[in-house]
């Protein structure tokens, strides 16, 4: 259902839009006769942008009437008037079904005024509501196509009351062909919660059927399903399918009542023809590599350049757990226009909506989420949904240039990379160091063999970060258009370490677009207890930001050159090794 299905919510107490033959409502408030200048002069145009979807002109939807006239909506049916129960039905939030985007609520705040002859009030609740409607298709598949079904694999329901089980399909077609139209196929509607079909990235094994909680790594959203919503159709041409494609389907099962001896068959269908009309392909635009600190609320945005001429079709925005609103927003020359706008967002509710666009040459689409993190740790972007996103995963045609687009909303600011010496390090610590530059390499980090460490100081004089594939959410970094920059230092002495340095990272993407970061300085004074190639670290002073300072790394003694391997971090699927290589001064 759209967002703005508010006839549904209006004209019956059940989930769909079929005729009413209920009584009258008993919370309808008294019988009145709303003011008929103001529906001509400007309450009709508010239903009809409210509720025209279903109750317009011509009904739609299995709706019985149109509420677009003023002496229908006032005239008694079997269920009483439906001017009467347009203001009850918006007052007591029993519709939309729950998890459904509600219309603005100046919208329902006038319609109730109206309908009521001033006797209602609303008070504003916690539904999803959306500045834009949803994407809408046809009642039918298009001609001339072909249905291929991807199902779960006759899935065995679990007696709990949130299972999510991803299913894999390779070669769906045999050659390239257009997917038309994507449709829900509901087998055990009691317990299915939600449906999202996935166009995988990686190139990774995957299993055929396994349990998978949130957003699997390097996917792209295709398609989602969720009580109320439809199908999604192309009107012409689709998007295009190859047989080398892998998708995963991910059921959200839900089954609370404890149903024994459910066996599923939920799935999708595609309507999939011949490779002719408009193509269109799917990008993902937002910020990456944020965090939200602790008990903390935070707007984190990216804006994304396309080229002149490409359109928008339809767009479905994505965050987890602690999203609470989402916006993108036009910016054209000086002008500001906003496209869409989420408040009281809902990880449950996730849709396409309606976004006609077309850019224009330097037009710019910025992407905002903001964040609200009650909980006691910091939040990191990422897939897992203990992580956050923040993106707009988005149709258009042409098919961009790179499935990702992330742009920084300022021009870069040269990264300062001045070294001070830390407060952990030794009061005749030198100032002056040399700057080091380092690369990227797609490889295994080389295992570490230890020995002795001499004292003495030691000058950063190499660096590289070994990471196990190009491929991330954000692009496929080339590693020759990567770079590292670095300043340090070390100091060790009869089982002590004092360590002081700072660098930045510049990614590149096979794209041709860059994302340069500063990596923070580290500082900490350690006792150490070396166990063959590794040192556990007691920290006793330490600078940076919380959780820099590694309690434990692997290293090596090579003659006047001592190698420190940091603790491999992960970002998704990205594993990466940071290695510094230090020469003694003195």
């Amino acid at each position: 259902m759209r967002p703005l299905l508010l006839a549904c919510a209006l004209l019956t107490v059940t989930a769909g839009c079929g005729d009413v033959t209920t009584a009258p409502s008993p919370d309808a408030g008294p019988v009145c006769t709303p003011d008929r200048a103001r529906w001509d002069s400007e309450v009709r145009a508010v239903v009809e942008r409210a509720c025209g979807s279903c109750h317009g002109a011509t009904p739609a939807y299995g709706s019985p009437y149109s509420l677009l006239d003023y002496d229908y909506n006032l005239r008694r049916q079997a269920a009483g008037r439906p001017v009467d129960r347009m203001h009850a039905r918006l007052a007591d939030g029993s519709m939309p079904p729950a998890g459904t985007p509600a219309p603005t609520f100046a919208d329902e705040q006038l319609i109730a005024s109206w309908a009521s002859c001033g006797t209602r009030t609303l008070t504003e609740g916690t539904r999803l509501r959306a500045t834009a409607p949803l994407f809408r298709p046809p009642a039918v598949a298009p001609t001339g196509t072909t249905a291929i079904e991807l199902r779960a694999r006759s899935y065995a329901v679990p007696q709990v009351s949130d299972r999510y089980q991803c299913f894999t399909f390779t070669n769906v077609v045999a050659a390239d062909q257009f997917i038309r139209r994507f449709d829900v196929l509901l087998d055990h509607a009691e317990v299915l919660h939600h449906a999202v079909l996935f166009r995988s990235t990686s190139t990774d094994p995957l299993g055929d059927s396994y349990e998978c909680a949130g957003s699997p790594a390097e996917t792209l959203y295709t398609y989602t399903w969720a009580p109320g919503e439809d199908a999604l159709q192309f009107p012409d041409g689709g998007l295009r399918i190859r047989p080398a494609d892998r998708y995963i389907l991910q059921l959200h099962y839900n089954n609370s009542r404890n149903l024994a001896g459910v066996v599923d068959r939920s799935g999708v269908r595609l309507s999939v023809g011949p490779v002719a009309g408009t193509e269109y392909g799917m990008v993902a635009l937002g910020p990456v590599g944020f965090a939200i600190p602790a008990r903390s609320q935070q707007r984190v945005a990216s804006g994304c350049t396309l080229p002149a001429g490409t359109r928008v079709l339809a767009s479905m925005p994505h965050m987890h757990q602690i999203g609470s609103g989402y916006e993108q927003t036009l910016l054209r020359g000086t002008q500001r226009t906003p496209i869409i706008a989420l408040t009281n967002w809902s990880f449950e509710s996730q849709y396409f909506y309606d976004l006609p666009l077309t850019l224009q040459e330097g037009d710019r689409i910025e992407t905002a989420c903001t964040f609200n993190n009650t909980t006691s740790s910091q939040v990191l972007n990422g897939s897992s949904t203990t992580n956050e996103m923040c993106f707009g995963f988005t149709y258009v045609t042409p098919p961009p240039p790179n499935e990702y687009c992330n742009e920084p909303l300022t021009p870069s600011m040269p990264i300062d990379l001045t070294y001070r010496p830390g407060m952990c390090s030794p009061a005749d610590a030198p100032t002056e160091l040399p700057l080091v530059t380092g690369a990227l390499r797609v490889a295994p980090p080389p295992v570490l063999a230890g020995g002795e460490i001499p004292d003495g100081r030691w000058e950063l004089a190499g660096v590289e970060y070994l990471i196990n594939m190009a491929r991330t959410p954000i692009g496929t970094i080339d590693p020759a258009t990567s770079s590292l920059q670095a300043r340090g230092q070390l100091w060790t002495s009869a089982g002590r370490v004092r360590a002081d340095f700072l660098g930045s990272i510049t990614l590149g993407f096979s794209a041709g677009n860059q994302l340069a970061r500063p990596l923070g300085q580290i500082n900490f004074d350690s006792s150490y207890v070396a166990t063959g190639n590794a040192l556990a670290l007691t920290t006793e002073c330490t600078v940076g930001a919380a959780g820099s300072t590694p309690t434990a790394v692997e290293y090596e003694v090579r003659g006047d050159d001592l190698v420190v391997g940091l603790r491999a971090q992960s970002f998704a699927s990205i594993t990466i090794t940071p290695r510094y290589t230090f020469h003694r001064a003195r």
